[in-house]
């Protein structure tokens, strides 16, 4: 089979394309190390069926499920999920709020980088205000302002599914604990619940399969099943230009990359701006390397991603001030094979996957985690790599201060001396990467976890 990548996909398949990322970047905001939760899954299908038992449109049922799909990106650490998991929750409206704030922005970055400049924040912001409401109580008294029917239809779907899923005991068959479930939904019934949506939810959960579609062993086919026939195409998805006057996939594949950059890099206060700095030092990189356009945009969009498996790393581990103990480190290098994972079911992904993926391996195939030596990685894998140092030694850490140009240069050049990176490309990096070392306060950052598991590979 031929190899598929973005600026060769067909402009007939946007939508299945922009539906799969969709459900990659659900997966990751799920991780954690013992698997990946299904939480942000299963609020999706329920939303679905409640949706579409209410006859509402095509557009809204594709919108509630699309941003039940991430409705929790603006949550920061997994000790904040950790307390949204109970079913009372003190102070819901941070991550609401930080989530609809980082949508914003990633569709007014698509705007600002798109040569037609239309779409922008628009192509996000229905999603956003409805991420933003999510956790509206019926009765009002909400920090927004809204109550009733002014809270969003879409927002008061997911807050009812994103309760009901909380209120799942995995330990025990779904389908048993549904008066209990319905119990506690009805208490709350006119005073945080839309009282119309919890008669739906009645009446829907009857079914076994209601329940059994919630199963960990079904869930990913009930969500393709119930969703991907009808919903790939709609909003925003059917935002994505045919005609070349809107936005283009690639202009969207960008927008959602970097809001998913900055999702990973808000992690830890040591790499708030480490993921998209990568994607546009390595777009920098590229170009100066006489790659096409659109080889250098995929590029930037697989530099915005090539952390997203640290979604999978304990903050304990991220956060960590000083050099990372045997287990923390078998841990850290677990990061771009959940990358990798994550990013393969995509169409037009394959190599976007790779490069994002292979950051830390060597062209002297002491790397990891796949052990690649030069013979394997291709010039854009050793973009990403050397863009991924560059970044870390410029950015501050715990115990000292970013380094200077020259110290950096140094470093950069001596590893390439090593075998550590490729000697091509650093020796543009160091001419030419000072020009992207001004995005908004970079330098007052640092990346900890990986300089420290660079620092034992380069020593084995």
């Amino acid at each position: 089979m031929p190899e598929q990548y973005l600026s060769r996909t067909s402009s007939a398949q946007p939508g299945s394309i922009l539906w799969k990322f969709l459900i990659s970047l659900s997966r990751a905001l799920d991780l954690s190390y013992n698997g990946i939760m299904s939480h942000h899954m299963r609020v999706a299908v329920i939303t679905d069926k409640i949706s579409r038992a209410m006859g509402l449109s095509q557009d809204i049922t594709a919108r509630t499920v699309q941003a039940s799909l991430i409705h929790d990106l603006g949550v920061k650490t997994w000790g904040d999920r950790n307390i949204l998991q109970k079913f009372e929750v003190a102070d819901p409206y941070t991550h609401a709020l930080e989530g609809c704030r980082i949508l914003t922005d990633g569709g007014d970055r698509m705007a600002s980088r798109s040569s037609n400049d239309r779409g922008g924040g628009a192509l996000f912001g229905s999603h956003a205000v409805v991420i933003l409401h999510h956790h509206d109580k019926w009765d009002g008294g909400n920090p927004t302002g809204a109550k009733r029917n002014a809270i969003p239809i879409e927002a008061r779907m997911i807050h009812l599914a994103d309760r009901i899923d909380v209120l799942l005991d995995e330990s025990r068959p779904f389908n048993s604990q549904r008066q209990e479930i319905l119990k506690i939904i009805q208490s709350q019934r006119g005073r945080v619940f839309d009282p119309e949506l919890i008669d739906v939810v009645s009446d829907l959960s009857k079914s076994e399969s209601f329940w059994f579609d919630l199963e960990q062993s079904f869930l990913p086919k009930s969500l393709e099943s119930n969703a991907n026939r009808d919903l790939a195409g709609a909003l925003p998805f059917g935002l994505v230009s045919l005609d070349g006057l809107g936005p283009s996939l690639l202009d969207v594949v960008e927008a959602l990359s970097w809001v998913f950059a900055e999702v990973v890099d808000r992690r830890s206060p040591y790499t708030q701006r480490h993921c998209r700095m990568v994607g546009d030092c390595s777009y920098t990189v590229a170009k100066n390397l006489g790659l096409s356009d659109s080889v250098c945009r995929e590029l930037r969009v697989a530099g915005l991603l090539h952390d997203l498996g640290k979604l999978g790393v304990s903050e304990d581990i991220l956060n960590k001030e000083g050099p990372l103990d045997d287990e923390e480190l078998y841990m850290i290098k677990r990061h771009p094979y959940l990358t990798y994972h994550l990013l393969s079911d995509i169409p037009g992904f394959d190599r976007i996957k790779e490069w994002a993926s292979f950051h830390h391996e060597r062209p002297d195939g002491q790397g990891y985690p796949f052990r690649m030596d030069s013979s394997e990685l291709s010039l854009e894998s050793r973009i990403v790599a050397v863009c991924d140092v560059f970044s870390a030694l410029y950015e501050n850490r715990p115990y000292r201060p970013g380094l200077s140009p020259e110290e950096v240069k140094r470093i950069l050049v001596e590893m390439a001396q090593e075998g550590a990176l490729d000697r091509e490309v650093v020796d543009v990096a160091v001419e030419v990467l000072w020009e992207v070392t001004d995005l908004g306060g970079v330098s007052d950052l640092g990346e900890v976890s990986d300089l420290v598991a660079s620092t034992s590979v380069n020593g084995s």
